[in-house]
């Protein structure tokens, strides 16, 4: 047995949960390991000695845990992990903190840009201001100063404090295509692998562009049946009678789309990967939150999805929330924000059963 079956069966056993939480502390102090142990374990099993294992898994010095950590709970010692993480040379893991972690104050997120801006890669230090100024809708001169530097240096674009979010907003979301990429991508299974598919899953990413250049990079080994722009553009990626690579787990506990850490049902008690059973419709947006066009496209695409498996299979799909989910149904632990809590779930399957 794994020490992830383990965590997951000794669930409701509190003597066996008190043993493992020891084990698992003591494994930290000795050997500098174990951190996806104690996240899982806080996740899944108790989570009232947060303060103490929060401890032991800021000695792993492992970033990809303290980000889940912070993201999933509220640490009361937080920013020793933020200081922790500032001296990384990544500026994936501190951009990860700054929109994945709801409870940082200002000060903190002005340190974790000031980190990301000397790091110097351009993605992040923009994905940063949009953060602050538009989506958090903070303001300091110092950090607009910052950001007018940035966009003269990098873009030859001026900002001042009347314009800066409308010009953010549109440098942020600067179309890179001048037309989208001809036909489908070939980052698929071809086929269902004998499934009927029984499942639509909601993703979001926070652009369409970057979205469609990697479901068409061979190297990424992603894709999507759909991407839906904020506009309410539709691009389709992977053909419905194939597999697209969005939703895949594993059979293996050892990795973290473990098809046991689902909450989906269908998917947890799923004897294959779920990509061969789903389909993934990717959505330009932050939050979870849709535009009016994107909301209107959305619900098209799944009607296209139903009359599909009515036709192919003669299969009346079910409109619900067991079979309408998102990202994190399927893979709880690296895509818990995917789609959000704003992602407009009800509204979505209650106009497809009006559409009956």
């Amino acid at each position: 047995m794994t020490i992830v079956d383990e965590i997951l069966n000794c669930r409701g056993d509190s003597a066996q949960a008190e043993a493992l939480k020891n084990r698992l502390i003591d494994n930290a102090k000795s050997t500098f390991s174990g951190a996806r142990e104690i996240f899982l374990y806080l996740l899944y099993v108790d989570s009232n000695d947060l303060d103490l294992m929060s401890e032991a898994l800021l000695r792993t010095d492992d970033f990809v845990y303290m980000h889940y950590l912070l993201r999933s709970f509220y640490v009361k010692d937080y920013r020793h992990f933020i200081q922790r993480m500032v001296q990384s040379d990544d500026p994936k893991y501190l951009s990860n903190v700054l929109y994945d972690v709801d409870y940082l104050d200002r000060q903190d997120k002005v340190d974790i840009i000031g980190r990301i801006i000397e790091l110097g890669d351009d993605r992040y230090i923009l994905k940063a201001f949009y953060r602050y100024f538009v989506i958090d809708g903070l303001f300091e001169n110092a950090m607009l100063a910052c950001a007018r530097n940035f966009l003269i240096q990098k873009m030859d674009i001026e900002i001042d404090e009347y314009n800066y979010k409308d010009i953010l907003t549109e440098v942020f979301y600067r179309e890179d295509y001048k037309k989208d990429p001809d036909g489908l991508s070939g980052n698929c299974f071809k086929g269902r692998n004998g499934h009927i598919p029984n499942l639509i899953v909601c993703h979001i990413n926070h652009t369409y562009a970057s979205a469609i250049e990697r479901f068409y990079n061979e190297e990424s080994q992603v894709s999507s049946h759909y991407v839906i722009r904020r506009d309410g553009h539709v691009k389709q990626v992977v053909g419905l009678d194939d597999s697209a690579w969005a939703n895949g787990t594993s059979s293996d506990p050892m990795k973290d789309n473990y098809k046991g850490f689902a909450t989906s049902e269908i998917v947890r008690n799923a004897d294959d990967n779920a990509n061969y059973f789903s389909f993934s419709i990717e959505h330009e947006s932050f939050d979870g939150s849709l535009t009016k066009q994107q909301l209107d496209a959305t619900i098209g695409v799944m009607r296209e999805i139903v009359a599909y498996l009515k036709n192919k299979y003669n299969y009346d799909f079910p409109m619900d929330r067991q079979h309408i989910i998102g990202h994190s149904d399927v893979n709880p632990i690296t895509r818990e924000k995917c789609p959000g809590e704003k992602f407009p779930f009800d509204e979505i399957i209650d106009e497809l059963k009006r559409g009956k």
